[in-house]
């Protein structure tokens, strides 16, 4: 069932349906606007467009490293599965 959550994000109102719950739109919400608001701190960025476009970045960034990552673990679990068949089968 899809769930209808009036989000603010970066003080801007929107509405979103979603099949997750709202419990979990919430803190999505919750960290989006804490990244966006770490960067508002650390930088000299002050339009909303551009501090949102660089959460996207920084976000995006994290993705790819981390999909990287996983691709990663589950290329070597496979090896470690084809290694424990190997030594089960003698």
């Amino acid at each position: 069932m899809k769930s209808v959550v009036e989000l603010t994000i970066c003080g801007r109102k929107l509405v979103v349906k979603s099949d997750e719950t709202e419990e979990y739109v919430r803190k999505v919400e919750e960290f989006l606007n804490r990244r966006i608001e770490e960067i508002r701190q650390n930088t000299r960025v002050a339009a909303t467009v551009d501090l949102v476009l660089l959460a996207a970045l920084n976000l995006s960034g994290e993705l790819v490293k981390i999909r990287d990552r996983l691709e990663r673990l589950d290329k070597r679990s496979s090896e470690l599965v084809g290694v424990i068949n190997r030594m089960t089968l003698k």
